[in-house]
């Protein structure tokens, strides 16, 4: 059965009100009599007494607080280590979810059959639903599979499969951002199982900013992929990432990190980026992007500034809209989004 199959952990700091309706939204789906666990990472706000008020209705919750805040991806890592059945899903606390329609993930749970479940997969690229295949199947069809992984709730997968080698993986790769990246490579080297959903069931809550500067996601992808040993799978994961697009996302992430109130030296943005990414990607025309980038961590932060306003009123101001109020505080006054699930 689902119940004995499945195991929810929800990773939660200080979003209560988002925890709130990520709850409501699981008590309402097939899922909800799945043992779930929320981690609580210390949150300061409402969160306990949310908890509190759902452990009244569902019928296996159970509520994990940190006497500390550990950072969202030690977080995910503790859900991942406490998973103890036969698939786990970790999901996030500020996400939306389409559960109209699930009896094929459900049906793939109970069989038993595949090692990834895919529920997230992204709309940049055109997924097959429905598809039974494998990681590198997927990723010679063009199929991004490494950024739609980098989704966390993006996939229900088998917990066998998260060994203590992942793990331990994790907890060292916890500075790139992504702990989760090691079990996602082995997938990809043990050419995994995997099921495509018919219905994209989880979203992305696309209403917070990044919660790390641009350029450290940008930095810490690379770093990532620099354990990937089949060079072509190397090159598609790194093209392949929402935070790559070209010139224009480095450009972009580098004039980001200039406008932060708190910004780096140039040698501090310099070093790490030409540790990252001359690895990643070997020495190539590539690296002529490189340079530009270089280039731009010593133009004056009063010229991007100018430059970056010059192209919101391009794109906003001259057809009549306002430039929305969270982006242009993400660009100029380094209102961050809270840091850490």
């Amino acid at each position: 059965m689902l119940e004995d199959d499945l195991e929810i952990l929800l990773i939660t700091y200080d979003r209560s009100k988002d925890l709130e309706k990520t709850l409501t939204q699981v008590l309402n789906s097939p899922f909800k009599n799945c043992k779930i666990t929320v981690i609580d990472n210390c949150s300061p706000d409402e969160t306990p007494q949310v908890c509190a008020h759902f452990e009244k209705l569902f019928s296996n919750l159970e509520i994990i607080r940190h006497k500390k805040n550990i950072g969202s991806s030690p977080n995910y890592l503790r859900a991942v280590e406490l998973s103890s059945s036969n698939y786990t899903w970790v999901l996030c606390d500020d996400d939306s979810f389409d559960f109209s329609d699930c009896s094929d993930v459900i049906e793939a749970i109970e069989s038993s059959e595949y090692d990834v479940i895919l529920v997230g997969a992204e709309t940049q690229f055109e997924w097959e639903r429905g598809l039974k295949t494998s990681t590198k199947d997927l990723i010679d069809k063009g199929a991004r599979y490494y950024s739609t992984l980098g989704f966390i709730p993006s996939c229900i997968f088998k917990t066998e499969n998260y060994d203590a080698n992942c793990i331990y993986k994790g907890y060292y790769n916890v500075q790139n951002i992504y702990p989760h990246f090691p079990f996602i490579n082995k997938t990809v080297e043990e050419n995994c199982s995997v099921y495509v959903s018919q219905k994209r069931i989880v979203y992305w809550g696309d209403k917070n900013l990044p919660g790390f500067p641009e350029i450290d996601i940008f930095i810490g992808w690379l770093n990532c992929c620099h354990n990937i040993k089949d060079k072509e799978i190397r090159l598609k994961a790194i093209k392949g990432s929402p935070h790559y697009n070209g010139s224009r996302g480095l450009i972009s992430a580098i004039a980001l990190e200039k406008l932060r109130k708190d910004g780096r030296s140039h040698s501090e943005i310099i070093f790490p980026l030409l540790s990252a990414y001359v690895p990643a990607f070997g020495f190539s025309r590539d690296q002529f992007m490189l340079l530009i980038a270089i280039g731009l961590t010593l133009t004056p932060t009063l010229l991007i500034r100018n430059l970056i306003k010059l192209r919101l009123y391009f794109k906003y101001n001259r057809n009549g809209e306002e430039v929305p109020e969270l982006l242009y505080s993400y660009i100029f006054e380094d209102e961050r989004f809270k840091r850490g699930h």
